[in-house]
């Protein structure tokens, strides 16, 4: 276990590295939103400009999620990224798949100013082996975000992405979008279930 910080770190770095760059003037970073409650608080990387660091904190609350994301986009257009998020497990007797309505909204401060809103679906399930537990899922949505004329325009977009449990209390999560117009392709963090 002591060398899982050195291996997410190089991870993060060789992801960075290799990924192709999105524009900075983007709005969205992966959304980390398996469909399974959570209440933990994470740190994520993802190529956002040159590279964008995220703190999100969940918190599960009536049946909900209820986060706060807090980050920065580092590089010749050095912006600062702030959101918030909403997870609605249902229960529609649907296994072995878990579904999530989910809603969000984020903006970036800086160079671009940019803001978007966001509602979609979590899909995925649950493998549960001994010493790890993996949930692969898909995330489509609708977005709007606004644009250089302050006009908001309608997209769709769709996240891959899997959470591993290490750990009781750490997972490691992972997502990668589908499209080139969410700002970010991939994504890669460490969270801590409380």
């Amino acid at each position: 276990m002591r060398k899982l910080p050195f291996v997410f770190a190089a991870l993060a770095a060789a992801s960075l590295a290799l990924s192709p760059r999105a524009s900075s003037a983007q709005v969205f970073t992966p959304t980390y939103m398996a469909p399974r409650p959570s209440n933990d608080v994470g740190i994520y990387f993802d190529n956002i400009g040159d590279f964008g660091l995220e703190g999100i904190i969940r918190r599960h609350y009536v049946g909900n999620d209820l986060g706060l994301r807090v980050g920065v986009v580092g590089g010749d257009a050095s912006a600062l990224m702030v959101g918030g998020e909403l997870r609605s497990p249902l229960s529609l007797q649907t296994a072995p798949l878990d579904l999530a309505l989910t809603a969000g909204v984020q903006a970036i401060f800086g160079d671009y100013d940019r803001i978007g809103f966001q509602g979609g679906l979590s899909i995925g399930h649950t493998f549960v082996t001994p010493g790890l537990t993996i949930t692969p899922y898909i995330h489509p949505r609708l977005a709007f975000t606004d644009d250089v004329n302050d006009d908001f325009n309608a997209d769709v977009f769709a996240d891959v992405g899997a959470d591993f449990a290490l750990a009781p209390n750490l997972v490691i999560r992972v997502g990668v979008p589908l499209d080139d117009k969410g700002g970010s392709n991939f994504g890669i963090g460490l969270a801590w279930h409380q």
